[in-house]
Parts: structure tokens; C-alpha cells; sequence
């Protein structure tokens, strides 16, 4: 049984996670060898368990290790050589590979004598205002009532992309051992945030419209004053909140006094999704939206529209602070040359491109995988119930063997208690439609064939 010993006490989670990458490298830890439980390995290292909790669970994120309820930790058998991987893991949607807008734009990137403002001067931590203005254009939304939802460009605060805004938000109105509410089921990254900073990271239960609202409002009324949410095409299970639901959890949180922050990262790719919870309760929502999945991964460009405040000293003031506290400012370059995107229609032109390219995808899946029900239309990720004969972790274990990633169930889970035996294929982000072919065969013969691995548990 592994017995690590810690060459520091501080960052203790980084470290115990360090420990274990360096025991597998080096083959003191083989494939397949069962870890300590939680428990046994809190109590060698004199830490809390909380402590290795997280550290297993980033370690499972990055593949190092298998879990499940019931049967232990265990290290995951190594991935196929990384020319070989099909990665169905990302969950993006490529551009069209004979888009030349990057390279002309950058050619003709305005004015010399501005773009050298760009690089020369300091600008405001939210991001200049002629960049916010375009922002906001962007992320209005029409509504079946004349408001639909239009925010000011001066709550806007454009930061590193989503996962840096939420990092960022929950620093400035959160402290450590607060209570973060989420999805039973939610993206790793406010996983590995809550790790890094101390939250109390707890999920809610889910039922077909996405987080329960019952179950909200009890944690609510139990005092807990955050929560992270994502409404439209929910990462990992794909579900889209109905309106109703998006207006039942906006009351809540204004009852409560709960700040919540709304990413909807795939919005775009879902034009008939019903308004953002943000309009229903602007003044308790950070509606966050990035440019990472939606138009380029190496933009980091992302939006926070934070709540609007009449008086003096709104959110956007504080958050803008906490972005020049964390990375001084977001690239002005890199914010100029998107709005310049957002403004001339090359945003509009990749987004339409990424919308087909996802139907395309669908329907190829549709053909490998017939019996197996399809992702939501827009969807570039697919949440796919395995048979019984399959555990998650196994699965992917062994179509990663077979050179294709993808992420079982328990890397999106909060508790190890109830993991739905589920994976996650992320259709969009293989460059080509062949070699999407390729993965989707092999997935399905492994489902086909059953289980042929089995981990010792000695």
C-alpha cells in the first residue's frame, strides 16, 4: 500500500497530488496498484481529510487515477502514446480549418500607432470601454418580452477567460470555508478553484430541467450564499434549463440574498435557449461568457457582467480591482483584435460555421452509434449512459488503452457517493471528421464487446 512521505507542509494538496504524479512516473506505483482509502492515507500524512479528498479528485481530473464508490482508488492504467490519442476529452469545436480570418486580421490590425497603445500603455483593469461596449452588443439577448436582456457595458469586466472570472469573483466575494453550491455534476475547473482557494464545494441534486430548485432553496435558507450554475448546455450532461426553472432559481437566490455565477460558455451555440437567469435577477448574477469555445481556445477572452449596482462602488469596480490584483490586466491586444471580431461579423461567421459542424458530428455519431441516445441538437459534447456490464472508470480506461479519451462521470461529480455510470465524448474538438470516425468506432466496440480489464484490488 502506497506510503508517500511529504517534502513539504505547505500547499498540501499540490503536494500530496505532486508526490503521487512522481511515484507513478517513476514506477513506484504501478498500474493498476489500489491506493489508500481517504481515511488511511489523511491519517499517515497527519492531514485532513478534506485535504486528500481534493487531491484525489484533481488527480482523477488528470487521469492519474480511477475511482469508484465501493471498490477504491486506483492508478490508472498508462494513456496510449500521445501521437495515437484521439482526444475526446476537450470540449471545444474546432474552426473551420480554411477560416484565413486570424491571419488577415492580424495583417491589417487597425491603426500602427494604436496597436502600439496596446502594447505601450496601461489600460483600465475592466478592460478598455470601447471593448465592453462591443462585449455587451454581443451578449445581448432577444426575450419573448421587449426586455430580453441587454446588460450596460459598465458592469462588464473582461478578464482571462470564464474560469479566470470565476476564480476571480469568488476571491473577491467569497472567503475560505465558505459554502459554494454547484450541480451534483459540474465542470472540473470550479472543482480544482474551490481546491486551490478553501470553499466548501456541495452539490445539489439534478433532475431532467438541470439543478432542482427545491433543493436550492433549502441549501439557501440554510445560509449558503453562493452558487455556480450552468443553465445551458450543462457541462457534463448536456441539459438545458427551461425558462421556468431559470426563473424559480433567480427568485430564490433574490429571497436569499445568494450570489450566483452563471456560466454559459456554450450559449452560442444554443440560440434558442431561454433567457439567462441573469435576467431575471441582475442584481444578484455574474453572467459569465468566453470566447474560448466559441470562437478560438487561444483567445482567453472572457466576460463577467456582473450585478448592477445603482450606487457608487458596483461589483464591476471590485471584481475589475481583483483582476488588477491577479494578472494587472486582460491582454488589451488580445481584447482589441476580438472586439474587432464581435464588431465586423468574423465572430458571427465562426460561431455559424461551429453550429453546422456540430450537426455534421451529430449525425455522424448517429450512424456509428444508432442505439445510443443523441446529444441535444447544438451540443458539441455527448453524455452517454453505459450498460451495467461497464463501470465508467473502467470504460474509460480502456478505450483510453484503445488511444481515445474521454471522461467518465466521476470527474464531473462533487460527492463519490451516487456517480451516475456515465461518460463524456466531446465530439467537436478532433480536428478532422475522419479521425472522429475512428474514436467513435472504437467506443463503440468497446461498448460492444464488455468489460475485459479487471484492477486487483490486492
Amino acid at each position: 500500500m502506497w506510503r508517500p512521505k511529504l517534502k513539504q507542509r505547505r500547499h498540501l494538496t499540490n503536494e500530496i497530488l505532486r508526490v503521487l504524479e512522481s511515484d507513478i512516473d517513476s514506477g513506484r506505483l504501478a498500474p493498476g496498484e489500489q491506493l489508500p482509502t481517504h481515511r488511511e492515507l489523511a491519517e499517515h500524512l497527519q492531514v485532513a481529510l478534506g485535504t486528500v479528498t481534493r487531491a484525489y479528485t484533481l488527480a482523477q481530473a488528470q487521469g492519474l487515477v480511477t475511482g469508484t464508490t465501493g471498490r477504491g482508488t486506483f492508478v490508472a492504467p498508462p494513456a496510449a502514446a500521445p501521437t495515437s490519442i484521439i482526444d475526446f476529452s476537450r470540449n471545444l469545436v474546432n474552426r473551420d480549418p480554411r477560416d484565413g480570418n486570424i491571419r488577415a486580421q492580424l495583417a491589417v490590425f487597425g491603426d500602427p500607432g494604436q496597436a502600439a497603445l496596446l502594447l505601450d500603455e496601461e489600460q483600465d483593469p475592466a478592460g478598455a470601454m470601447e471593448h465592453r461596449v462591443a462585449a455587451a452588443e454581443w451578449i445581448k439577448r432577444a426575450g419573448s418580452t421587449a426586455a430580453g436582456y441587454a446588460p450596460a457595458a459598465e458592469d462588464i469586466v473582461i478578464t482571462s477567460g470564464v474560469q479566470h472570472a470565476m476564480h476571480t469573483i469568488l476571491a473577491t466575494i467569497a472567503k475560505r470555508g465558505d459554502v459554494v453550491l454547484t450541480e451534483s455534476l459540474t465542470f472540473a475547473g470550479i472543482k480544482a478553484i474551490a481546491a486551490l482557494q478553501g470553499f466548501d464545494l456541495r452539490g445539489l441534486p439534478m433532475d431532467s430541467e438541470g439543478l432542482d430548485a427545491q433543493a436550492f432553496e433549502d441549501a439557501a435558507k440554510r445560509g449558503a450564499k453562493f452558487l455556480y450554475v450552468t443553465p445551458t448546455l450543462h457541462n457534463p450532461t448536456t441539459i438545458t434549463m427551461p425558462a421556468r426553472r431559470r426563473k424559480e432559481i433567480a427568485k430564490i437566490a433574490e429571497a436569499h440574498g445568494v450570489a450566483i455565477l452563471e456560466d454559459d460558455v456554450l450559449g452560442l451555440f444554443a440560440p434558442e435557449a431561454p433567457l439567462p437567469i441573469a435576467a431575471h435577477a441582475p442584481g444578484q448574477t455574474y453572467y459569465l461568457v468566453s470566447t474560448s469555445k466559441s470562437l478560438a481556445p487561444g483567445l482567453r477572452i472572457g466576460y463577467a457582467v456582473c450585478p448592477h449596482a445603482a450606487a457608487p462602488g458596483s461589483m464591476a469596480t471590485e471584481i475589475a480591482n481583483s483582476v488588477r490584483t491577479t494578472v494587472w490586466e486582460t491582454s488589451p491586444l488580445m481584447s482589441a483584435l476580438v472586439a474587432r471580431w464581435l464588431t465586423n461579423g468574423t465572430a458571427a461567421r465562426i460561431i455559424a460555421f461551429k453550429r453546422e459542424e456540430v450537426a455534421a458530428r451529430r449525425e455522424i455519431a448517429k450512424h456509428i452509434l444508432p442505439r445510443v441516445a443523441l446529444p441535444p441538437a447544438h451540443s458539441p459534447h455527448w453524455w452517454i449512459s453505459l450498460p451495467a456490464a461497464w463501470r465508467a472508470d473502467d470504460f474509460a480506461a480502456e478505450c483510453r488503452n484503445r488511444g481515445v479519451r474521454l471522461s467518465p462521470a466521476a470527474a464531473f461529480a462533487i460527492r463519490r457517493e451516487n456517480v451516475p455510470n456515465s461518460i463524456r465524448v466531446c465530439i467537436g474538438a478532433v480536428a478532422k471528421r475522419e479521425r472522429l470516425q475512428d474514436g467513435l468506432q472504437i467506443v463503440k466496440e468497446v461498448l460492444e464487446r464488455g468489460p475485459t480489464m479487471h484492477f486487483t484490488t490486492t
